[in-house]
């Protein structure tokens, strides 16, 4: 006792161990510990292997199961829906803005400007003066004319005066007869000088018709020496000022005095593609706006059609009257025009991916009642990109696969799934 009491001393002498003997009650219970400590790690080892084994392999289990579920199961493919079109279709195409009215304002006397009243960006009304002219040799002949005129009416009056005593002279020279102071001859002279004077009372009513229109000529063109505005409008250019010399009816020496334009409606016009042609109706109604603004629209109509189409172009001139009081749109803009066209009968649209392109007629791949693949020959409308039109062969509300491929035959049972919910 005294001898394991001296091992088990933390005190004691530790750097020569004692020795038991052989037999000793001491050196057994040593045996049995280390055992006892050995016995729990192998312990503790095997459950470490255990733990970490068993859900690794109830894992590859599950991955096995799911493989085995998925090689079991019909393939996955992405459905989507035929859908008709609607009952009309928007169309937007590009306009050139015109204003309804425009003119271009010359000269028709020659002179100098007198005086200037408008400029660029000023509002006229019609009859409204822009410019005088001075033309001196044209009011003087103007006068002249007017002379003539009355001397040519002064010389009516004699003529019918002398007239009118020649036809009193063979009255009574008549009534007088032959065999008294009258004779033959001189009834025949009466009788000429009857005819000459009504000649020349013809000749003056002509020369005084002569020179009213000499007048009326020279009136003109006095008249022409205040250039006005033929309608209400903006003036957009102005080419003169006081003192140019204008001359008129001269093509080298002739230039533009004003440019007018009336803008409080616009005539936009639009060439419409030979498919969109026969949509297009005098009086539909069409929206126009600003491809940068296009919140603020304004309505307009079709005017007028060119009714045949451009054979270099295949298009129809196609006129828009879009009223424009608060001149918020300007001619010489290139503007959008919005088309509403009726559909006589609308056809189906279905995604451009579901199309089968193969030798021979375009097909897609449909799902019947069992989501079964029935491949259909379709005829093909206008591609809109990643839509396309179908004109025969499917109808609205058919389940048509996308993106098929070619390892789907017919008659292969799929499950569907729908485009954007996979």
């Amino acid at each position: 006792m005294n001898a394991l009491l001296s091992v088990e001393n933390p005190t004691a002498d530790t750097s020569a161990p004692a020795q038991l003997p052989a037999g000793h009650p001491g050196r057994h219970r040593t045996w049995l510990r280390v055992l006892g400590l050995g016995g729990l790690a192998a312990v503790a080892l095997a459950g470490a292997l255990v733990a970490g084994t068993v859900p690794r392999l109830r894992q590859q289990e599950a991955v096995n199961a799911q493989a085995a579920a998925v090689a079991n199961s019909p393939p996955r493919v992405t459905v989507a829906v035929a859908r008709l079109e609607a009952a009309t279709a928007e169309r937007v195409l590009p306009g050139n803005a015109l204003p309804l009215l425009e003119a271009a304002l010359y000269a028709r006397t020659n002179g100098y400007i007198k005086a200037r009243h408008v400029d660029i960006g000023d509002r006229v009304t019609p009859e409204q003066l822009l410019a005088e002219i001075s033309a001196p040799d044209v009011d003087d002949q103007l006068a002249q004319a007017k002379s003539n005129l009355v001397l040519a009416k002064a010389s009516l009056r004699v003529s019918e005066a002398n007239l009118a005593l020649a036809k009193i002279t063979l009255d009574r020279d008549m009534r007088a007869g032959p065999g008294t102071a009258t004779s033959l001859q001189q009834i025949d002279q009466d009788r000429a000088l009857v005819e000459t004077t009504t000649s020349q009372v013809d000749s003056a009513r002509a020369s005084i018709q002569v020179n009213q229109a000499t007048v009326q000529q020279y009136a003109d063109l006095q008249s022409f020496q205040k250039i006005v505005a033929p309608f209400p409008g903006v003036i957009t250019a102005r080419n003169i000022d006081p003192g140019d010399l204008v001359s008129a009816d001269t093509p080298t020496t002739t230039r533009e005095l004003f440019h007018v334009m009336r803008t409080d409606t616009l005539r936009v016009f639009v060439s419409v593609p030979q498919v969109f042609a026969t949509g297009i109706k005098v009086g539909q109604d069409a929206t126009v706006y600003q491809r940068d603004d296009p919140s603020k629209q304004f309505a307009g109509k079709v005017t007028r059609t060119a009714d045949a189409l451009d054979p270099n172009t295949r298009t129809l001139l196609t006129e828009v009257q879009v009223p424009n009081p608060d001149n918020a749109l300007r001619p010489g803009m290139y503007l959008q025009v919005k088309f509403d066209f009726s559909r006589v009968t609308p056809s189906v649209r279905i995604p451009a991916a579901a199309i089968v392109v193969r030798n021979g007629p375009r097909k897609v791949a449909v799902l019947d009642a069992g989501h079964a693949v029935r491949y259909r020959d379709v005829q093909l409308g206008r591609d809109f990109g990643d839509v396309i039109e179908v004109l025969t062969g499917l109808s609205a509300g058919d389940t048509v696969v996308v993106h098929p491929g070619d390892d789907i035959p017919e008659g292969t049972v799929v499950e569907p799934v729908t485009a954007g919910k996979q």
